[in-house]
């Protein structure tokens, strides 16, 4: 989150269930109607062409990012495979715990398909290769991680002796060490320059009725699900963030629970619209969409229509930073809410 709405991303992570769409429709149901008094799903309308997104190949489909991960790679002898029980002894977690938990992929020995080591239905038991992932930068850890020359080559070196104990016969990095390090330094900096949302705060001039607001969102197309929030739901695009916009609110609990909506126990100060800039498919015209759905919301409920700072919302500013972020991506050569985009912000 941006500006003030620091508050409203911890009210988001705060207490929740994690359901199927089925069941919280069949939970939301059973407290409040889907039909809203009126129709205006009109505004919820994406002309968008998406641009040709690479088949990622089946071998690497489950592998490490060769752009933004370390990756180091330790093979087998040709006569001496790997077997699952001297991986499980050498490169436990109590040994990943000493180099920062790398996400551990196999190579098994009558596959060309890498696969999550730990995977649940990974049952071989002989591997070619192994390789070891670390994420350069991490928005989701608190705080990142910024790795330096000093802390990879500690790794580097723990990996070498586990490399003698397993018996590879070859290691092989996708960067140097020095590289590495520029590299999650640089996206210290790049992921948090970028990784900002796209919001548009409603705010009440009095309490908004939950009843009202349930209705508002039926009425115009949202729907209530994932973490208790009302969504545009991506279920038109094969690419992009699950949700094209999503609605909360900064008064506690952040959230909206159908049961307590249908008690009547819900008012709010504010509603809160708002997407992930780097991760939308179409930032720009999802924010136009998004000031069309507040603008509904405000004749219906009234109150006033701030941006994410709580001043008046400055429409054709909000579009410049869209903007700006979007030139930035490029410059790295990322498309928002493809490949790369989803895998750096989170």
């Amino acid at each position: 989150m941006i500006g003030c709405e620091s508050q409203t991303n911890k009210n988001m992570d705060s207490d929740y269930s994690i359901s199927t769409a089925s069941e919280s429709d069949e939970r939301a149901k059973k407290a409040l109607s889907f039909e809203g008094k009126e129709d205006r799903s009109d505004i919820l309308k994406l002309s968008i062409s998406i641009p040709d997104v690479p088949k990622e190949p089946d071998s690497t489909r489950y592998f490490g990012n060769d752009n933004y991960d370390w990756i180091i790679t330790l093979e087998a002898n040709p006569n001496e495979i790997f077997k699952r029980d001297s991986i499980e002894k050498y490169i436990s977690n109590d040994w990943r715990k000493k180099v920062m938990y790398p996400t551990v992929y196999c190579l098994p020995d009558n596959s060309n398909n890498w696969t999550y080591f730990q995977a649940g239905d990974n049952e071989e038991n002989t591997f070619k290769k192994i390789a070891l992932a670390w994420k350069l930068y991490d928005p989701i850890e608190e705080p990142p991680t910024i790795y330096n020359d000093k802390t990879l080559s500690k790794f580097d070196k723990l990996v070498k002796k586990r490399m003698k104990k397993i018996k590879a016969s070859k290691i092989d990095y996708n960067f140097s060490i020095q590289e590495a390090s520029a590299i999650s330094n640089r996206l210290s900096d790049f992921v948090i320059n970028n990784n900002q949302w796209a919001i548009i705060v409603l705010k009440a001039d009095k309490e908004f009725d939950g009843k009202e607001i349930w209705d508002v969102m039926m009425s115009v197309g949202l729907r209530w699900g994932d973490m208790d929030l009302f969504h545009w739901n991506n279920t038109e695009f094969e690419v992009g963030d699950d949700q094209l916009l999503s609605v909360w609110t900064s008064t506690d609990p952040g959230y909206f629970f159908p049961e307590e909506i249908a008690a009547g126990n819900v008012q709010t100060e504010d509603l809160i619209f708002g997407f992930s800039i780097p991760r939308s498919v179409a930032p720009q015209e999802v924010f136009k969409v998004m000031c069309e759905v507040t603008d509904y919301a405000q004749k219906r409920l009234g109150g006033q229509i701030l941006d994410g700072n709580r001043n008046k919302l400055d429409k054709s500013a909000e579009l410049d930073r869209i903007d700006f972020i979007l030139k930035n991506l490029d410059n790295e050569s990322i498309k928002s809410g493809i490949g790369d985009a989803l895998y750096l912000f989170q």
